[in-house]
């Protein structure tokens, strides 16, 4: 990274940084005093005064600094990418204030990852998984389209706990962000600009007083720009600089482990009781630690850390003992992990 490039890296991190913390602040006076507050019920983990305004200030402070990065740097992301994700942050908005029923939600993801496949980046390939390479047009639209709803809908349900949402996806954006600036340039700077908005609103979010959640428009807005740099390492086109080092589809999954992995065993759970697959409960991993004792701060840093160091130990590995072997070291690992911390 040139002398340039690190400064206008680190000048946009603390730009949204500081932008994210006030904007939060500004947010939240306003939510509060208008009584719009986040209900504490049976399963809330929060038992003071909070807002879900979280989303709508990352949203925003992410937007006003793209505005700027990209009228006098050289950030630039598809029209369509940007168009899907926004309409994403509204569907969230709208849940977060008038509870948009899960099935409408639901097409709207739909119609969301239709315009993000717009962009021209979509799963197209499975890279010599189960003996697969490129994939016909339908079954690749089909196959993004549902990895688009699985990733939303994984993120908004991990968003339960102080911080957790939050640290995963910074640790997502610093990974993707090494990844994709070595490639391009053009989207570089986005990477600074969504990791400052969310450690601004970290700063709320781990408030006693102030407390400020993500709500659905972090959690849905986050999610579909997550998705879209999943299939942005995924397409065959990509020039990934990961290649000579671990398995594309290995290095996305790790990447969402503990979305994807606490959301199927929800829904498993939940299916084993006969219960909707969408009905909200205290059955997810990070509520377990939470009632086992752990502060929110201390069961959030906690699966940060175990997410860091599985896939730290997957690249490691992965040019020694191959793709196999890295799945049963990942399996293990997690096996180990669950019933050392969360049985």
């Amino acid at each position: 990274m040139t002398a340039s490039s690190f400064f206008s890296v680190a000048l946009f991190l603390g730009l949204s940084s500081i932008t994210s913390y006030f904007l939060n602040k500004y947010i939240y006076g306003i939510f509060s005093n208008n009584k719009i507050l986040d209900p504490i019920t049976s399963r809330s983990s929060h038992r003071s005064k909070a807002t879900r305004s979280g989303g709508l200030s990352v949203f925003l402070s992410i937007c006003f600094c793209f505005a700027i990065a990209s009228s006098t740097y050289s950030l630039a992301v598809n029209p369509y990418a940007l168009l899907g994700v926004i309409f994403m942050a509204l569907t969230g908005i709208a849940d977060d204030f008038f509870n948009v029923r899960y099935r409408e939600k639901f097409f709207l993801q739909i119609f969301s990852g239709i315009i993000l496949l717009q962009a021209g980046y979509e799963i197209n390939s499975f890279h010599g998984i189960f003996g697969v390479y490129e994939l016909p047009e339908w079954l690749a639209t089909t196959v993004t389209l549902f990895v688009y709803i699985i990733i939303v809908n994984a993120v908004n349900l991990i968003d339960g706990l102080d911080g957790l949402a939050s640290l995963l996806l910074i640790k997502f954006y610093v990974v993707v962000g090494g990844v994709v600036m070595v490639g391009t340039s053009e989207m570089a700077l986005f990477f600074p600009i969504a990791i400052g908005a969310l450690l601004g609103f970290l700063l709320h979010n781990f408030s006693s007083v102030n407390k400020v959640f993500l709500g659905d428009t972090g959690s849905l807005f986050m999610g579909s720009v997550m998705a879209f740099f999943v299939f942005y390492i995924m397409d065959s086109s990509s020039q990934i600089v990961i290649d000579t080092y671990i398995s594309r589809p290995l290095f996305c999954v790790l990447l969402l482990l503990y979305p994807l992995t606490d959301t199927l065993r929800v829904i498993l759970l939940r299916s084993y009781k006969r219960r909707s697959p969408f009905v909200a409960d205290r059955i997810h991993l990070h509520h377990r630690l939470a009632d086992k004792g752990y502060e929110h701060w201390e069961a959030s840093l906690l699966i940060f850390c175990l997410s860091i160091s599985l896939l730290s130990i997957n690249l490691f590995l992965f040019q020694y003992i191959g793709l196999v072997l890295c799945v049963l070291v990942s399996l293990t690992f997690m096996f180990l992990s669950f019933f050392w911390f969360f049985k």
